[in-house]
């Protein structure tokens, strides 16, 4: 099963820390923390400060400037799994490239963005899902299929889908941080070999076990009368 601890490290070093970019839609809600004189820090290692406060209750931990401005392990590591890994119960996913590309759609687009997303990608491979249950469910079914192909195409629609959203000013280092989360990921995943495959070269090498074995102990002739 997937593991959300794998994707962690490509995460935080893609997010960096602290960000005011005004081509971020998160600038529109700035945080009121002041650092190294300046304002309008609206994110921190990819958790915007809307995201930051809304979470705290419900997480228990305080919605504090210092907290933001320093986003300690703990609370980052908090919001990832229980506001992001955790949408699609991505513990129960059993391709950590799957889990981990649903858990990047809610990272950039949001619940309902990354429902609406897979949900179309899905629909431009035949398949009609609208609800969780089964977007989740043809999911893991096309990676049951092949996986890693599945996780290519994600990559390749993501960007053609980064476009649509007519946002210039982002688009380029959108696709070079989708280009080195391809690369990460075909150095760091293990692909899974599709089923019918392992079966049926399992039953080839059970039949030639079985024909070696009748070649070493033939069947005694009878003599015909």
């Amino acid at each position: 099963m997937a593991n959300y601890k794998v994707v962690i490290p490509y995460f935080l070093k893609k997010e960096g820390g602290l960000s005011r970019a005004t081509t971020d839609t998160a600038s529109r809600n700035p945080s009121p923390c002041v650092y190294k004189g300046v304002t309008g820090w609206h994110t921190n290692k990819g958790i915007t400060w809307t995201t930051f406060v809304s979470n705290a209750d419900k997480l228990g931990y305080a919605a504090t400037c210092a907290n933001f401005i320093t986003m300690p392990a703990s609370i980052w590591g908090l919001i990832f799994k229980k506001s992001y890994w955790d949408y699609w119960r991505s513990d129960d996913i059993p391709q950590q490239s799957i889990a981990d590309f649903m858990t990047w759609s809610v990272w950039g687009s949001g619940a309902g963005g990354s429902k609406s997303f897979l949900s179309k990608f899905l629909k431009s491979k035949g398949i009609q899902a609208s609800t969780y249950d089964q977007i989740r469910a043809a999911m893991m079914q096309l990676a049951e299929k092949n996986e890693k192909q599945l996780w290519l195409d994600l990559i390749q629609y993501r960007s053609d889908w980064y476009v649509t959203l007519n946002q210039p000013a982002n688009l380029k280092g959108w696709r070079n941080s989708l280009n080195n989360y391809r690369e990460w990921g075909l150095n760091t995943y293990t692909f899974k070999k599709k089923k019918f495959g392992f079966i049926l070269a399992a039953f080839s090498l059970l039949g030639g076990s079985l024909l070696m074995i009748q070649e070493l102990n033939p069947k005694p002739t009878r003599n015909r009368k």
